[in-house]
């Protein structure tokens, strides 16, 4: 990687609630206007990880991505350690995906996904219908960024609580897309129930 990595510069960072952290990185070059999109950064001697880039600002050439550190591991460690001013390694970007189509775009998850949903909110249309329910340590948690959440428990309930948000809601399997990502075990569970609806569902697990 040494050979061909990029060199960012680190703007801001700081905690979104208790274990989310926000980090801003100025970047050498501009990024192509896509969603889902990621950064492989260097974490650690022969150690790295991809981070999804939850918002990018042109003007600035400012990316910024959200890590969840609510668990031990090199890159949890690394993003904790930063300090505006220092250098961070990467390569990219990589991924990205199409926005869908359909009128409701609906995203299920955990922490570690809060930046993937955080980049489709930042690529939808006005005419489409938004929800996130994120799996957090902070119930009462609102909004992460610009993006609007429904906070689900941070324990084995959290599929209750979700199956009792889309009764509440009554979205149309027609015109609906679900995106499910974080947890390995999570991304299973949800994304087999909702495929047995007949829902159409975009999955990635990224841990566990």
């Amino acid at each position: 990687m040494s050979r061909i990595r990029k060199t960012a510069q680190v703007t801001i960072a700081k905690r979104i609630g208790n274990f989310l952290l926000q980090l801003d990185l100025q970047l050498p070059e501009p990024l192509p206007c896509r969603c889902t999109q990621h950064l492989k950064c260097e974490v650690g001697t022969h150690a790295y990880r991809d981070y999804t880039v939850a918002n990018w600002n042109a003007d600035t050439q400012t990316a910024t991505l959200l890590v969840n550190c609510d668990h031990e591991g090199t890159g949890s460690y690394w993003a904790m350690d930063l300090k505006p001013g220092e250098d961070v390694f990467y390569v990219g970007p990589g991924g990205g995906s199409a926005q869908p189509a359909t009128r409701h775009v609906i995203c299920v998850g955990d922490a570690c996904a809060a930046g993937h949903f955080h980049s489709l909110y930042q690529h939808i249309s006005p005419e489409q219908d938004f929800h996130c329910f994120l799996q957090l340590d902070e119930p009462n948690t609102t909004q992460v960024l610009q993006m609007p959440v429904q906070p689900l428990s941070n324990n084995e309930h959290y599929f209750t609580d979700l199956q009792e948000w889309l009764y509440h809601y009554q979205f149309p399997v027609t015109n609906t897309t679900y995106y499910v990502a974080g947890n390995h075990q999570l991304v299973r569970l949800v994304r087999a129930s909702l495929r047995g609806q007949g829902a159409s569902v975009k999955s990635q697990g990224f841990w566990g």
